[in-house]
């Protein structure tokens, strides 16, 4: 069965599980065969990456990376060969002034999102540019959204999904004329879902569904600690599923933007309590602290002494006065697999930790199980017959780029 029946399977499967108590999770063990690596120290000139921070495969199992630093889109084959690398930095079609974001279609075709250049270039499964599309005031995700990974493929049309990016991006349009003059416009939303139209010389919005966003109190504060993010992802049936909330909901709407249902499971946030917020707050002085060293350890001698007094106990009295939100959330990440599945991350045993274990729904809409923290984690994309990608880093922080097989109850 397809997420198309989810709605009425998400009301039968959260009523059996409101049967108990707390939920018990079902552990998932699966052995995940590597099929090749790309990257590390002796690696090719082609795989000597930088910044592989944006990934997706095709339907034969190509793996697009695009290494945002060299500018360019690195294409390697199922076997862990080159296909072919498209682009590089320039001011013409078809080159890069500030990659942010790479989208693959299952066909092959792909688009790279530049933001210094403010358009969206399509290549075909060739590498040869198709389209030079222009962002405009219509296509309010323009500016930051794709920094924030806030782009998907629409299976269903060809076209975009993508979440309105807020401040940022209204920043970015006051600065408009810096980044490629009147044509750009941002007015951007966060949690307003847009489909994108690409097949003129202008982008073109249309709303699908808007989620629920916690702002914070005014422009000068931060978002209170633990306020839900949005956070979503996109089916192959162009079903999109976001959650919103500190509670284990994933909204489901069809590509038309109608309600479908939710998926849930009877795991509750907890209290913000006095502890709590304490631990925190220790946490975060404790990351600062280590981040703040490392920073003045690297910095010319003549910059470190002239840092003002007394600022790094102002930044730690600011942290102590950190707002919190009254919950903290269940759910971190939310991640659409090839198969119709979602991957969702749940908190680790700390409450700030976002990486924690990973319950599977398959694609009727029910509970699998659950993979622990880190085995293996969550991919950076998932492909065809349980193909995932990972990246790691080793000690000296050169990535490598590791992709491996899933097996079918996990897909």
């Amino acid at each position: 069965m397809s997420l198309m029946a989810a709605g009425t399977m998400a009301l039968a499967w959260t009523g059996t599980l409101s049967s108990v108590a707390q939920a018990q999770d079902r552990p998932l063990t699966p052995d995940l065969t590597e099929v090749y690596r790309a990257g590390g120290l002796t690696a090719p000139d082609w795989a000597q990456f930088t910044s592989p921070s944006r990934m997706g495969f095709d339907a034969r199992g190509n793996l697009y990376v695009l290494d945002r630093e060299a500018s360019h889109v690195v294409v390697i084959d199922s076997n862990g060969d080159l296909v072919m690398t498209v682009g590089r930095e320039g001011e013409g079609p078809g080159e890069f002034q500030g990659p942010s974001d790479l989208v693959v279609w299952r066909d092959g075709r792909f688009v790279v999102v530049d933001q210094m250049h403010a358009a969206y270039q399509l290549f075909g499964p060739s590498g040869a540019l198709e389209r030079y599309v222009r962002m405009s005031a219509t296509a309010s995700e323009a500016g930051l959204a794709a920094a924030r990974n806030k782009l998907r493929a629409d299976p269903v049309g060809g076209s975009l999904i993508a979440e309105g990016p807020g401040l940022g991006a209204m920043l970015f349009s006051v600065f408009a004329e810096e980044f490629g003059g009147d044509q750009v416009d941002v007015i951007g939303e966060i949690g307003k879902l847009e489909r994108l139209d690409l097949s003129g010389e202008v982008a073109v919005a249309e709303a699908i569904a808007r989620a629920r966003v916690i702002p914070p109190a005014d422009l000068e504060q931060d978002r209170p600690y633990f306020a839900p993010e949005v956070t979503w992802d996109v089916l192959p049936d162009g079903t999109i599923g976001y959650f919103d909330s500190t509670a284990y909901e994933i909204n489901l709407v069809d590509p038309d933007g109608s309600a479908k249902g939710v998926l849930e499971r009877p795991l509750h946030p907890d209290a913000v309590t006095p502890r709590i917020r304490s631990a925190v707050i220790e946490h975060l002085i404790e990351r600062f602290d280590e981040e703040s060293a490392e920073l003045i350890a690297e910095m010319p001698a003549e910059l470190a002494d002239a840092l003002p007094a007394g600022v790094i106990e102002e930044a730690r009295e600011e942290i102590g006065n950190t707002e919190f939100y009254p919950e903290v959330p269940v759910l971190r990440g939310l991640r659409a697999t090839w198969d119709g599945s979602f991957w969702v991350q749940r908190r680790g045993d700390e409450p700030w930790d976002d990486e924690g274990p990973i319950d599977v729904l398959g694609p009727d809409g029910r509970y699998r199980g659950t993979l622990a923290a880190g085995a293996p984690g969550m991919p950076m994309a998932f492909g065809p017959d349980g193909l995932v990608a990972f990246v790691e880093r080793d000690e000296l922080d050169v990535p490598t780029i590791v992709v491996r097989r899933l097996p079918e109850e996990v897909r």
